[in-house]
């Protein structure tokens, strides 16, 4: 892992993505130097923004940036391929932990080209003053994303790199100082303040840049974050206010929710109205390793990690593209599954989240009985159908006369592994869908499954803008009334029975249980739950094993299933106080001369 506060500029490599109309073909360009005359010229900030924007790569849909948000959540838990990894159990994480550098390692060299960007791009002499006030509004952007990242991390962050607060650094330096987090959640609103004045309007033609939509969302994300932080009135109704800014002028801004749910993550489709902001690959081998090297630390991974094992127990089924490369890393916990998705007649998100049938798609008769291309081969049964069922043996009867494995929430069957119910087990679940990638642009790649995505990744989108406003409402003060009609629009497009003011409690728990319980419809496995647990002070209370601490209703009820693990031989999450951030990497700190740069409460320094 790279020394982060040793902040290089030589050796830089700026991956120049060059967007034509509405292209999705990414022209990418090395370039190595780093100065401020680089920064003065229309090229040299156009590639510095490609630069800045490309290490997001290495967090969002990459394998540590997925352990970092995924792991360790009520939604999900360690899958079959991996043993007790400590951001899903809270047990063993240290500051040597691989994950931390998808974040802290990339943010600041980011942070710094924005730096150079901001303060020296006004001085570009081949550019429009509209042209740079864009350049300069993106770039505010960017680092406001990265600072936000790190802040609700790790806490405190650096915000002087060497040559003063948010200054472009030009020089390598260790002596480094952190900032509180006060002070970084300030930098970050100014930004967003300063974007949401500067970017334009109109939805940008090259996919993937952000313009004045984004920045009104993670501005309103950001002042909710600070609001439960900090217990501000004042937040909350500003993270209303410009999520409602969204919301009332989305036609300004080019907004809009889809009609179908099922759509928002349909390949190739990861441009439409709903999107608000995407991380970008392409399928130019030169630049992208999918066809290569799936593992490589930039590539977009999402289409691997929440496979089930698919080709192991189910008779008929090999590894193919239509079902994808099966890493099977995050378990949906029972009480996604079972609870958060308890109406899969009228919602149409579990649907639209999750496989659940897969179909024959190789003709064997090892073990017998023999199968035909296309029939079915195994099928995750919800829980209303195993409830309709007046005894155990009666729907095991039902399972056995099926002619395929059937896969019951908490009934075993003889044809399920060692005859275990889903929820006893983590090799078969439900697999989550909407990073699927069954489209192969890279020459010579059509048929193999083992390769990683090139589609974009969705980071912030439409839909969770309503839901930023209702929680915002409710933090605020306003009449409940105004986040369930805010709420009801994301599930009367859902096709959800639409909900009242007295639904916000009940079996729920209070008003924002609710609310993560339908972000959890909304959103699961987009890489927002550990920070929507941590914002709402919810991470112990529903994700603990020990039942003295994980009072909540998902932590309750997966106790109930699988007493706190997910299969045997794998420990259940306990978290603590101290969880609520991540230890700074060793090797940062070790690389700070000078003053000494604060660990994290709780973390050892191996």
């Amino acid at each position: 892992m790279k020394k982060i506060f040793n902040i290089y500029i030589k050796g830089l490599i700026l991956l120049v993505i060059i967007f034509t109309g509405c292209s999705d073909v990414l022209d990418e360009q090395p370039r190595t130097i780093l100065t401020p005359d680089f920064f003065s010229t229309a090229k040299g900030l156009e590639a510095g923004l490609t630069a800045a924007y490309s290490q997001f790569r290495y967090y969002y849909a990459s394998e540590q940036g997925m352990n970092m948000t995924v792991y360790g959540t009520d939604e999900y838990a360690q899958a079959q391929q991996v043993n007790n990894p400590p951001l899903a159990i809270y047990s063993g994480i240290t500051p040597a932990d691989g994950n931390l550098g998808s974040a802290w390692n990339r943010a600041y060299p980011a942070i710094n080209t924005c730096n150079g960007i901001i303060e020296i791009g006004a001085e570009a002499t081949d550019l429009s003053d509209e042209e740079k006030q864009q350049l300069i509004a993106e770039a505010k952007f960017i680092r406001a994303n990265w600072y936000f990242i790190l802040v609700r991390t790790f806490g405190g962050a650096t915000l002087d790199l060497g040559s003063g607060p948010l200054a472009f650094n030009t020089s390598p330096s260790n002596d480094q100082t952190r900032a509180s987090e006060e002070e970084v959640y300030e930098a970050i609103i100014q930004d967003l303040e300063d974007a949401v004045a500067d970017l334009p309007d109109a939805r940008p033609s090259a996919p993937g840049h952000a313009w004045k939509a984004s920045a009104l969302h993670l501005l309103a994300k950001v002042h909710l974050a600070r609001g439960w932080k900090d217990n501000s009135a004042a937040d909350f109704q500003a993270a209303y206010t410009n999520a409602m800014e969204l919301i009332n002028n989305r036609g300004t801004y080019g907004v809009g929710l889809l009609e179908s749910y099922a759509d928002v993550h349909a390949e190739d489709n990861e441009w439409s109205d709903e999107v608000l902001w995407t991380i970008e690959w392409n399928g130019n081998p030169q630049y992208n390793n999918a066809a290569s090297n799936s593992g490589d630390l930039h590539n977009n991974l999402s289409n691997v990690f929440f496979r089930e094992f698919y080709v192991q127990d189910v008779p008929g089924m090999i590894r193919d593209v239509q079902n994808g490369r099966p890493w099977i890393r995050y378990s949906p916990t029972p009480w996604m599954i079972d609870v958060a998705f308890a109406d899969k007649i009228n919602d149409e998100r579990y649907d639209g989240s999750f496989q659940t049938v897969w179909y024959v798609n190789s003709e064997t008769t090892d073990p017998p009985p023999a199968r035909s291309l296309g029939d079915t081969a195994q099928w995750h049964v919800p829980l209303h159908i195993e409830e309709s069922f007046g005894s155990e043996a009666e729907a095991q009867a039902w399972a056995d006369s099926k002619g395929y494995v059937v896969w019951f929430p908490n009934i075993g069957t003889s044809t399920s592994l060692d005859g275990l119910a889903r929820n006893y087990q983590n090799k078969h679940f439900p697999s989550l869908s909407k990073f699927n990638r069954v489209a192969r642009p890279i020459a010579g790649t059509e048929e193999d499954p083992n390769i990683a995505s090139t589609r974009p990744f969705i980071v912030y989108r439409f839909a969770e803008t309503y839901l930023v406003a209702a929680e915002a409402a409710l933090m605020s003060g306003q009449d409940a009334q105004v986040a369930v009609d805010l709420i009801n629009v994301v599930r009367e497009r859902a096709g959800a029975l639409l909900i009242s003011t007295g639904d916000l409690n009940g079996a729920h728990g209070d008003e924002i249980d609710f609310i993560l319980d339908e972000r959890t419809r909304e959103l699961a496995g987009e890489q927002m739950r550990w920070f929507d647990l941590k914002r709402t002070g919810k991470l112990i209370e529903r994700v603990s094993a020990d039942p003295a601490v994980g009072t909540g209703a998902p932590a309750v009820f997966n106790r109930q299933y699988n007493d706190g693990a997910p299969a045997d031989g794998q420990n259940g999450p306990t978290p603590q106080s101290f969880h609520l951030l991540r230890p700074i990497p060793q090797d940062a700190i070790d690389a700070v001369t000078g003053s000494e740069y604060p660990q994290n409460p709780g973390y050892s320094g191996n």
